[in-house]
Order: C-alpha cells, then sequence, then structure tokens
C-alpha cells in the first residue's frame, strides 16, 4: 500500500499546477481531483477470503454482497464461497451474507466476522404460523367483520401484511372516504395511519387524497399501516412488517383492535369506528 502512495505522490508532485497557466483553472481542478482520487483509492486494502456456508435444513438461499460496489452473489447450501471484501471502515459493515428460507427466520453475518478458511454451520429457526379468526365488537357485533346501514355496505379481511376492504355505497349521493384521518389501533393500542392501495410506498407520508366513490358503485382497497413500511438496508428495496408478530402466535387469542374509516355523504361525516377481535388462534399445519 506504501508503495501505490508514495507512486502517486511521486506522480502529483511532477506537475505544478500554478506553472501551467494554459490548462485553465477547469484542467487543474480535474488534475487535483484524479490525483486524489488515485491517493484514496491506492489506501483501499482488500482481500480475499474463502470460506463454507452449511445449513440446516439444506437448500437455503445464501446472498453475499462484498467489495468496494457492493456486487451481489447468490449460492444455495451447502456452498463454497470465495469473496473480496474491502478493509475500510465505512465498507466492511456492508458486506454481509444473508441466510433465507421459506418459512424460516432469515440470518445475517457480516464477512468480517468470518475467518478465512472458516466452515459456517447455521441452523435455521423454523417460523411457526398461525391461523387467526375474527368477529366484530363494535359498532354491532357480528362472527364476520362487516356491517350494513342504510348508506353503505362494508367487510374487511385480515391478511399478514394488510387489511382488504370491500365498500359498496347504498346511497343516493356521492361518498367520499377521507383516508387522511384513516387510522389502525393495533393490540398495544399504538395507533397508525393507513395508505390504500393505489398510494405508492415512496409517496406513503404525503397528503392521501380524499377518495369518491358514486352511488350504487364498490370499490375493494388493500389497507397497510404506514408505519410498518420500511426499506431493508439488505435489499434497499421497500418491504412490510406483518400485522402481528409471528411468534406470538396463541397469546394473541382475546386481544382487540380498531379500524377508523371517516366516511362522508351528502356533507355529513360519519366516523366509522370497528373494534375488531382475535377470538382464536390455531397453528396452521399448511406449508406457505
Amino acid at each position: 500500500m506504501t508503495d501505490t502512495v508514495e507512486r502517486v505522490i511521486i506522480i502529483t508532485d511532477a506537475f505544478d499546477f500554478c506553472a501551467l497557466p494554459a490548462l485553465g483553472e477547469e484542467m487543474k481542478k480535474y488534475l487535483l481531483v484524479a490525483s486524489i482520487f488515485l491517493i484514496v483509492s491506492g489506501c483501499e486494502s482488500m482481500i480475499i477470503k474463502n470460506f463454507k456456508v452449511i445449513t440446516d435444513p439444506p437448500d437455503a438461499v445464501i446472498r453475499v454482497v462484498s467489495g468496494i460496489e457492493q456486487k451481489e452473489q447468490r449460492y444455495t447450501s451447502p456452498a463454497s464461497i470465495t469473496v473480496e471484501v474491502s478493509q475500510a471502515k465505512a465498507h466492511a459493515p456492508k458486506a454481509v451474507v444473508e441466510v433465507s428460507k421459506n418459512r424460516y427466520k432469515p440470518v445475517t453475518i457480516e464477512i468480517r466476522q468470518i475467518n478465512d478458511g472458516d466452515t459456517i454451520r447455521i441452523k435455521l429457526e423454523e417460523i411457526i404460523y398461525y391461523r387467526m379468526k375474527y368477529r366484530l365488537l363494535r359498532p354491532v357485533q357480528s362472527d364476520e367483520i362487516k356491517l350494513r346501514d342504510r348508506a353503505i355496505s362494508i367487510s374487511f379481511s385480515v391478511n399478514d401484511k394488510s387489511f382488504q376492504m370491500s365498500l359498496t355505497n347504498h346511497s343516493n349521493y356521492p361518498l367520499m372516504i377521507h383516508w387522511g384521518q384513516a387510522e389502525y389501533m393495533d393490540i398495544f393500542e399504538r395507533t397508525h395511519r393507513l395508505m390504500p392501495s393505489g398510494v405508492h410506498f415512496e409517496e406513503r407520508n404525503n397528503p392521501i387524497p380524499d377518495q369518491v366513490i358514486l352511488p350504487g358503485k364498490s370499490v375493494l382497497e388493500s389497507l397497510t399501516p404506514i408505519s410498518n413500511v420500511y426499506v431493508s438496508p439488505q435489499t434497499k428495496n421497500y418491504e412490510v412488517k406483518p400485522l402481528f408478530a409471528h411468534e406470538a402466535g396463541v397469546e394473541l387469542k382475546g386481544k382487540t383492535f380498531n379500524l377508523f374509516i371517516p366516511i362522508e355523504i351528502d356533507r355529513a361525516i360519519t366516523p366509522y369506528n370497528f373494534k375488531i377481535e382475535i377470538f382464536d388462534v390455531t397453528k396452521d399445519n399448511v406449508k406457505q
């Protein structure tokens, strides 16, 4: 590394920037920046690591991110892996091995924690899924999450990461859903803003426009708690957290949560507040 730096300095010293008026200021700046880049890149220390990853169960997907350019490689366990790793403090923490398999919790290991020649054995922890049943407690009691009044009929189903809402306008007036005030109160009584399916993840923190439904018309919307949307530090893609922690399991039985959907019809706003109970929880033995 020292030889590289010395060579760059010699090259740099060979140019007297002040003695080159013909080059112009822009060229002088370019040469100076280029010289600095060479010095910095010459100081970048890289090493090669060879290691093996063996998972239990096998056939897990292994994603390796390493190098200055954070290049990605993919393998299937068991795998012999060779990577080029930067020793720079800015790059070392970003070099990782990610192991994933359907129905198992993912595992991430920083490559700087792995020694050359190591065999890494990883026992993956299975995610136990539960099937939950829900019922409506308010504004009316029902074994299903649905309501019909003179103005609307509305129903909900609960998915792993979102709520599915079906709404029909039975009135003689256009109705308006005020999404800016719509909320989800979770089982810990924490409130979260809701975003309908028409909102892109990157626009989730912007004001959400009201939605108009004409008389006799219906809509189907997927409602996602905005605070559950995040950017994965590993994949750099948007991901959504589950509505309920999988490991909570049977402890969720008897818990309640609320969906608040304000609807305006003929200049009158009805604050529909649905209190929903998880009344049964059973282990789901069906493979996801």
